[in-house]
């Protein structure tokens, strides 16, 4: 008998279209109460709660338990049998055959985001090893072999990806390719050029985060009502992108030691407030999140430069914690009265509708 999960799957597979799957509900008086798949179509469900596929049942989180224990076996036995080096291949095979099962076939999201991350970190592994033993048979001392470690484990990590996602169409294999291209870009430019990597590495963090930001927006753009796969993709383009700007931009404020002034802290806040305003439009929360925790710090100081020190630290969690909330309970509000008043113009077809 055709159940309404099955309807799922042949929507998510291509098989029939949202529209046939309504009909068909229909006729056979069909009630889904299971959450909708990330590659529904006919999913009705408001976007502004940003939802993603994580986990379809406890059988998600026990295979991804299965999945860890794996790991940590492969790397304790080929320790223990002095075949080391060849921890990273088995892992990658291992993830590869266990991905046609569980992600391909049986579609389970928690643990096709683990195997995605199992490939692609044992690519880079072994793209690694393989470089650095080869860089040591041509005679390069192994010190100097480790100096481009970023940049290689970078490289296969993103290649890596590329290929599960061509296989097996996990949303996150995106953002670990485009992770892992950046790292190997980075491990370029801090072999090329070290002492200048270290003047401007929050600039080229920023960089790097903004464009990733940016791809992130525009496949938004494609999917505005978040009702196909694609915006999966983004979410974790988002998640990626979010700490690389927020780290780097609030960094800058920031003495040589780490201090941290009246100014710089206000300055942080008001950075904050952008954030927050960016994040409302593009209904994408991580931004918001990423901040959180430098504007907890600069709410601290202030407190402690104008109120007892022992109980700044519980006024800010408690002053953050009502902010969180407040912006949860309001959020559809503040973005329909933030989409009515700011001049967007053109870009107003990049951003999801107020619902």
């Amino acid at each position: 008998m055709i159940r309404d999960e099955h309807l799922d799957l042949g929507i998510a597979e291509g098989i029939i279209t949202s529209e046939q799957a309504a009909k068909l509900r229909a006729l056979a008086g069909l009630a889904s109460t299971a959450p909708p798949l990330a590659g529904d179509r006919g999913a009705t469900f408001d976007p502004d709660d940003e939802r993603f596929r994580l986990i379809g049942g406890f059988n998600d989180i026990f295979v991804a338990i299965g999945v860890l224990l794996l790991v940590f076996a492969l790397f304790s036995l080929s320790s223990t049998l002095g075949f080391g080096a060849g921890f990273a291949f088995i892992a990658m095979g291992a993830a590869w055959a266990l991905s046609e099962v569980f992600s391909r076939r049986l579609k389970l999201a928690l643990p096709a985001i683990a195997l995605a991350l199992m490939f692609a970190g044992a690519g880079g592994i072994a793209t690694y090893m393989v470089a650095g033993g080869l860089l040591q048979v041509a005679g390069v001392a192994e010190t100097e072999s480790l100096k481009p470690a970023w940049a290689l484990f970078g490289l296969g990590a993103s290649l890596s990806a590329a290929l599960h996602l061509w296989r097996f169409r996990v949303p996150i294999d995106t953002a670990i390719a485009a992770g892992g291209l950046v790292c190997a870009i980075m491990g370029c430019i801090e072999l090329a050029g070290p002492e200048w990597a270290q003047a401007y590495r929050p600039l080229l963090w920023a960089f790097f985060g903004g464009l990733i930001f940016l791809f992130a927006v525009r496949i938004d753009a494609t999917d505005p009502l978040r009702t196909t796969r694609r915006s999966d993709v983004a979410f974790w383009l988002h998640l990626l992108a979010a700490p690389m700007i927020v780290n780097a931009i609030s960094s800058l404020f920031f003495g040589p030691e780490g201090t941290l002034g009246v100014g710089q802290a206000i300055g942080i806040l008001v950075v904050f407030a952008a954030f927050g305003l960016v994040a409302l439009v593009l209904d994408r929360r991580a931004l918001l999140v990423s901040a959180l925790s430098y504007a907890g710090l600069a709410i601290g100081y202030l407190l402690s430069e104008s109120i007892a020190k022992d109980i700044s630290v519980s006024l800010t969690l408690l002053g953050l914690a009502a902010l969180v909330l407040l912006l949860s309970a309001q959020w559809r509000s503040l973005r329909r009265a933030a989409l009515a008043r700011l001049p967007l113009g053109g870009l107003r077809r990049l951003v999801p509708p107020a619902s």
